[in-house]
């Protein structure tokens, strides 16, 4: 089970909650929807799930006025088991103050006696086991009840007793939560999620899969309040996205209450500054009384730069969208008489105008132009579509405006709008633009390839014999053999391809044949490749920023990878990287982020890889139809700084999503890392079946360099722990073949780790000592080979060159900052120190009880203990053998048992 299912894009968070909880109380607070009650249900459940007693109580706006509801939530449920250990009167106090029984008639209830009786009861609780109180919404907390807690709060320490506050309330606001909290009190003001948790939010919630510009305004109009920005996906659930395009954003009712109360205190004659202000959002209007009475009201705020704005998002669209559409358009037609920059005047003016004005139309492709040279496709995007807008129906160049609209949006990353816009290219007679868009939703189709086959027929059709044309069809036949693990085709139809684009000067189709031929090469010659590569980035000099260019300095990143050239991998995807964010383009950003991850964990960089994987990861979220890429880059995360059981969860749902798509490609990634992932949680079987799937599906796609996904070796030493020495042996072979062929002396290091443990154990771990070097451009496989000659070391009974051998191995995990393989290091080693840790007879009849499953208070019963007293022995022995639960307990205890 997973406590933080629901938790997202709140992780630095959680650990500043456990850190605080560790020390003494913590209080959330925020605003309403932010995610209190989110993160408070997800530490309760790690409690629950670590053995505490959870005790919870979430009040309501129409208790406030009921006497110690709160206490009958809390401490109702345990009265019966434990309240015989409370004093007489105390325990009678309780049972009335929790109407478990009457007062006499005209005598009053104790309240000293009631908080004493709340004190002792926790103190009894706690005894039994650790107790974690958790209070939501502690803002209604009735006033009897906030009394008796904030009486406990000062009198448990030094009791296991921890406090957890959640409490909604304005930014500078008192809070109540402070008082129930025992110090030190960590105040946690919660404020928005990332932008890039918005998309996963809605998909995981309401299976939205929202991209484009509906995705952009629900960001901002819910100022990353995920209770807002769910109800806004709701509203667009039931409309159709795309219908919002050219619309103002729909407010629900349920969030038009909490915010729609400070406009109506507003006189009308502030309207119109309100609407400019919503229209455009960088208006500069300080000193208006207009602005000084909203500022008064909390329904707009200057910054330091005196720019405008309201105070939250959610304001400007209910402004703008409760305005009739003369109204706005007067309000654009101001603007566009007011504002400086040409791209924001040709905008305001295109909002302003209304049917065909080509004089209008050319204005804003011009503008388009200027917002594409400022890295703004997303600009560029909608003034394109606005220029498409103003043209009159029966203008053939029509097709080419929507064409343009669409580029710009794909670049921007905004899927749905970009494929809008290719449908309405589509339509039109330009046949250019018609085979053009065809081919750009091909792209937009992602990595579900499954049904894109009409796209290229269609589009051969319209091209016909216009060699530009039909050498960019040529060009997506051949990505289309690719995937279908046709290489020998594919290259037939690149070197078509490539005649064409040299016969009509198309530099881009150019590098992006080469781009393609590139990784088929690396696997047939490599000399012929490294050639392509150099040609590749060669043109990519003079070319900028486009997709072509972005793939050929990519696919000199991968040549150098694999060859081993670990620093100048690192160095060309940290050029890619600054000259991509630059542009603005999010496709390309999406590719280079998921080759930084994989140059900076090869060179060991793995805290930096984590960062381009999560990044990576939300961004494919966003803009990519399906969401198993986007999902295994963020496992790759996980694999790199985080837990092996995060990483598994999320690549489940990466296999699942790419076996419904029949996505190979990222498939065979996604159950590659889940073989990694049963690795670090010893699952040796089921690591062998999804390595053997992994690799086959990589095979049969035409991906056999054994340094692209280095899965040989892990697989072949799963065979061998899992007792198939034989297969195991077999894949080493062939793994050696290939690499041998191709020259990926890389991979030699990994393939010797996995054939040290066929051997005879002493044989086979003098030959992998010999073989381990100094360096390696692979660190974690260095590192790797260094904890395999643990292992045969220990099977060779040299248990000091076995824990000099871990020792090494942790040493280099922790260099290169890899949490997971870390601590499975430190397992080792405390697996090797537990053979030699001498057992008492006491301490072996606890294991065993523990190895039976039995409860801290059934072993207390079994060995005639205190609960506590069996609590304490448990935490000596996890000291003893170096491990933090009874998990790691009975593993490093099998071999001394």
């Amino acid at each position: 089970m997973n406590p933080h299912g629901n938790v997202l894009g709140r992780r630095e968070v959680l650990a500043r909650c456990r850190a605080g909880l560790a020390e003494g109380g913590v209080l959330l607070h925020g605003p309403a929807g932010v995610g209190k009650s989110t993160l408070l249900d997800a530490l309760a459940a790690e409690a629950a799930e670590e053995g505490e007693l959870v005790l919870r109580s979430t009040p309501g706006a129409t208790e406030v006025m009921l006497p110690h509801v709160a206490l009958i939530d809390l401490f109702g449920p345990h009265l019966n088991e434990y309240g015989q250990r409370l004093s007489g009167h105390l325990r009678s106090a309780l049972d009335t103050a929790l109407l478990r029984t009457s007062t006499t008639h005209g005598s009053t209830m104790d309240m000293l006696a009631v908080r004493l009786a709340v004190v002792d009861l926790l103190r009894v609780l706690a005894a039994d086991r650790p107790v974690l109180l958790a209070l939501d919404d502690v803002q209604w907390l009735d006033q009897a009840s906030l009394d008796v807690l904030r009486f406990a709060a000062r009198r448990i320490g030094g009791h296991r007793v921890r406090v957890l506050v959640a409490e909604r309330a304005a930014p500078g606001a008192e809070l109540v939560g402070t008082a129930v909290c025992p110090p030190p009190v960590s105040e946690i003001e919660l404020d928005g999620v990332p932008d890039g948790v918005i998309a996963e939010l809605l998909r995981s919630r309401l299976g939205l899969a929202l991209t484009g510009t509906a995705l952009s305004r629900v960001r901002k109009a819910s100022g990353g309040n995920p209770f807002y920005a769910l109800e806004l996906g709701r509203m667009l659930q039931r409309g159709g996205s795309q219908s919002w395009l050219d619309r103002p954003l729909p407010v629900p009712d349920r969030l038009r209450s909490l915010v729609a109360d400070r406009l109506a205190s507003l006189p009308e004659q502030c309207r119109p500054v309100l609407l400019a202000i919503a229209a455009d959002g960088e208006v500069q209007v300080a000193g208006d009384p207009a602005v000084t009475a909203a500022v008064e009201a909390g329904v707009l705020v200057v910054s330091s730069d005196g720019t405008i704005r309201f105070s939250h998002p959610l304001l400007a669209e209910l402004v703008y969208g409760d305005a009739s559409p003369a109204e706005r358009r007067r309000a654009h037609e101001l603007l566009a008489s007011h504002v400086d920059d040409p791209l924001r005047q040709a905008r305001h003016r295109a909002l302003a105008t209304v049917g065909a004005d080509p004089l209008l139309a050319k204005e804003l492709l011009a503008a388009a132009t200027l917002a594409r040279g400022r890295g703004a496709p997303a600009a560029a995007a909608e003034l394109c579509r606005l220029a498409a807008s103003h043209t009159p129906a029966d203008d053939p160049e029509i097709g080419l405006l929507w064409l343009e609209a669409a580029r710009h949006a794909y670049a921007a990353g905004l899927t749905d709008d970009a494929r809008f816009c290719c449908q309405a290219a589509i339509r039109g007679v330009h046949h250019e633009a018609r085979v053009r868009a065809r081919l750009l939703l091909w792209e937009l189709a992602g990595h579900d390839k499954s049904a894109v086959a009409p796209l290229l027929e269609a589009a051969a059709e319209d091209a016909g014999d216009e060699p530009g044309l039909v050498g960019w069809v040529h060009r997506y036949r051949a990505e289309l053999a690719v995937r279908q693990g046709r290489p020998l085709v594919a290259v037939d139809e690149l070197v078509a391809a490539q005649e064409f684009a040299e016969m009509v000067r198309d530099q881009d189709l150019l590098l992006q044949v080469l781009a393609l031929r590139i990784p088929i090469e690396l696997q047939r010659d490599e000399p012929l490749a490294w050639e392509l590569v150099l040609r590749a980035n060669l043109a990519a000099d003079g070319v900028g920023v486009t997709q072509a260019a972005v793939h050929a300095r990519l696919a000199a990143v991968v040549t150098l990878l694999r060859r081993g050239q670990t620093d100048e991998a690192v160095d060309a995807a940290a050029k890619a990287l600054s000259e991509v964010e630059r542009s603005g383009r999010m496709h390309e950003l999406c590719s280079v982020l998921y080759a930084c991850t994989s140059v900076h964990e090869r060179a060991g960089l793995c805290a930096r890889a984590a960062e381009f994987a999560e990044t990576g990861g939300l961004l494919r979220a966003d803009i990519e139809p399906t969401p198993g890429p986007g999902l295994t880059m963020r496992a790759a995360g996980q694999l790199n700084t985080g837990t092996a059981e995060a990483a598994a969860e999320l690549l489940d749902a990466a296999i699942a999503s790419g076996e419904h798509v029949h996505d190979r490609e990222w498939l065979a990634y996604a159950l590659g890392m889940r073989g990694r992932a049963h690795v670090l949680l010893r699952e040796y079987e089921p690591a062998v079946r999804v390595f053997d799937r992994a690799r086959t599906t990589l095979h049969d796609i035409g991906y056999q360099d054994p340094a692209f996904f280095m899965i040989d070796a892990d697989l072949a030493e799963c065979l061998a722990l899992t007792g198939e020495p034989g297969q195991a042996g077999e894949i080493i072979k062939d793994a050696r073949a290939r690499a041998d062929r191709m020259g990926r002396w890389v991979v030699r290091l990994g393939l010797d780790r996995a054939e040290a443990l066929l051997g005879d154990s002493r044989e086979a771990a003098d030959r992998l000592r010999a073989a381990l070097p100094e360096r390696h451009p692979y660190p974690l496989e260095l590192a790797r080979a260094w904890l395999a000659l643990s292992t045969v070391e220990r099977r060779a009974r040299r248990r000091a060159a076995a824990t000099a051998a871990a020792r090494r191995a942790l040493d280099l995990f922790t260099g290169c900052g890899c949490v997971p393989w870390q601590r499975f290091a430190e397992h080792e080693l405390a697996r090797l120190s537990a053979a030699d840790t001498p057992v008492t007879d006491a301490e072996q009849r606890l294991i065993e009880l523990v190895r039976s499953g039995a409860t801290n208070r059934q072993i207390a019963v079994d060995l005639y203990l205190s609960v506590k007293a069996v609590e304490a022995s448990l935490t000596r022995l996890y000291r003893k053998f170096g491990v933090h639960n009874r998990a790691e307990l009975l593993s490093v205890t099998e071999s001394a048992t």
